[in-house]
């Protein structure tokens, strides 16, 4: 079992819990050991980046100090979260940062690991564990905006075509598409909801038009997004990435999928899947 520190976020423990309910439940087929990091808080999101950097910052490094001394790696979901920890890890590599570090947590900042889970799944011997093939299934990927960040948090392994591969091997039908890193409109969908739904729509057309049965994302935020402001007729089901590997690994559970604003029921149990 490869064991790490896993920083769930805001998100995942709220409006997407079933996303958070997945990966647990699929961790140990993975080969995952996971311990939820005691007393974590939020990364800092949109806001705290947007107003004060400096606090922003802190957020991250706070979460840090809480990690156990013997985890060097930190397991994340949400893009936003992921990309909020590699900015206060780049921050750690002055001096200057780490004595703010020690002044403020009292203990010496250590290296780490920030690695999500997309990129983790190419390190990992999981594709032997599949017993419920996606076949029949018609999906598209759909990676947001936020995994292809600045390149000094970047990792060169997430890149267009990893999520292809995963769907591939999972036995689905992958189509390609041009929406496929298309910003959703993220933190917009609360300020500019006409704007959000306008790119949303857009993307649902495009979907529809070339018989995309449902998308698959890593992000929580654009799975939202996708699914509250799809201003179409028939907008199709974005599913969680943890979501469609457990359905694979056959660990799936009915409950997930009942919190969706549009309900994938239908789909999964017309494919024999549910």
């Amino acid at each position: 079992m490869r064991k790490l520190a896993y920083f769930p976020g805001c998100s995942l423990v709220t409006l997407a819990r079933e996303a958070h309910e997945a990966l647990l439940g699929i961790a140990p087929l993975l080969g995952l050991s996971l311990e939820e990091i005691e007393d974590w808080n939020c990364c800092g999101s949109s806001s705290a980046h947007s107003l004060c950097p400096a606090l922003a910052k802190r957020l991250a490094w706070r979460v840090f100090s809480r990690v156990p001394e013997e985890e060097n790696e930190i397991l994340v979901m949400c893009p936003s979260c992921n990309l909020r920890l590699k900015e206060g890890l780049v921050a750690l590599e002055k001096e200057e940062a780490r004595e703010e570090f020690r002044r403020f947590f009292r203990q010496e900042p250590r290296p780490r690991r920030v690695v999500h889970l997309l990129e983790l799944l190419t390190e990992l011997d999981w594709f032997s564990r599949i017993n419920t093939p996606l076949k029949g299934l018609r999906l598209a990927p759909y990676y947001g905006c936020l995994l292809f960040a600045p390149p000094e948090t970047r990792s060169e392994r997430l890149h267009l075509g990893l999520l292809e591969e995963v769907l591939s091997r999972l036995g689905a039908e992958v189509e390609t598409w041009r929406y496929a890193s298309q910003c959703c409109g993220t933190y917009l969908s609360v300020v500019r909801p006409d704007l959000v739904m306008a790119i949303v729509s857009k993307m649902m057309f495009e979907a529809r038009r070339k018989g995309i049965e449902a998308l698959v994302t890593p992000c929580v935020m654009c799975q939202m997004n996708l699914e509250m402001r799809a201003g179409v007729p028939e907008p199709v089901p974005v599913f969680h990435l943890t979501e469609v590997l457990a359905l694979a690994l056959g660990e799936a559970e009915e409950g997930w999928f009942r919190r969706h604003l549009v309900d994938p029921r239908p789909l999964l149990k017309e494919k024999g899947l549910l």
